[in-house]
Order: C-alpha cells, then structure tokens, then sequence
C-alpha cells in the first residue's frame, strides 16, 4: 500500500473516530435529558400517602374549629405549608401545619373573644411567626 493510500485511511480512521466520539456525547445528553424530564419524579408531584395525611390534617382542623365553637365558612390548603380558614365574618386566619394546630386554635379562641369584648374586626390573623400577626 502507498503512503498517500495509508495517509487517506488513517486520516479517515481518525474522522470516524471523532464522529463516534461526538455521537456517544450527544447521545449520553440526550439520555440524561430524558432521564431528567420524564424517569425523576418533579418536586410538584404528590404521592397519595401525602394527601392522605394532608386530608387527616384538614379534619382534624375542622374538628378541632369545631370544639373550640370557632364558626368559619372553609379551610383551605395553602401551597406553603398553612391552612387558610375562612371566618364566618369574612375574616382569614392562617393556621400553620409545623405548630400544634390545637394551640393555635385555642389562640385563635382567645382572640376572638378579646376582640369581640372590645368590639373590634380583623381581617387577617396569621398564625406561621412566633407572635400572631393581626391586620385589623
């Protein structure tokens, strides 16, 4: 075999090489990709074990809204870990699910009955800090 013959094949030998090369890394982004969209589960998706925990909470805040002779209209789920219940009034409380929902509830008792001895409406009270906050 000539020189100029053994240049051109190993000149092609070494294109093929970086194709294959190339193709092996686009191909092992694609699969990461893949594997990232559609094998991971998203942060957004919940187990049923999640929500069956999350509806025992939301009972077991209703009951104890209910003890306390708290009137309220709804409880909803709010996105950052808190429920929102709808006073009977129109006023928003903030209950969050990282404190004891009974304490908080006996609060909530507490400062109605202040405010209604002094004669005073809230509009929100939120619940998630150290001290309740009360926008009037």
């Amino acid at each position: 075999m000539s020189i100029k013959k053994r240049k051109l094949k190993n000149r092609l030998f070494g294109e093929i090489k970086i194709f294959l090369f190339a193709f092996f890394i686009l191909l092992v982004l694609f699969s990461g990709y893949l594997a990232l969209n559609y094998l991971i589960p998203k942060k957004g998706v919940l187990s049923p074990l999640a929500q069956q925990i999350s509806n025992q909470r939301h009972d077991q805040l209703q009951g104890e809204l209910e003890k306390y002779n708290i009137p309220f209209t709804r409880v909803d789920i709010s996105s950052d870990s808190s429920y929102l219940v709808t006073l009977n009034d129109g006023s928003q409380v903030i209950i969050s699910t990282d404190k004891n929902i009974e304490n908080q509830i006996s609060s909530l008792q507490l400062i109605l009955s202040r405010l209604t001895i002094e004669g005073k409406r809230f509009k929100s009270l939120d619940f998630r800090y150290d001290k309740p906050v009360i926008v009037f």
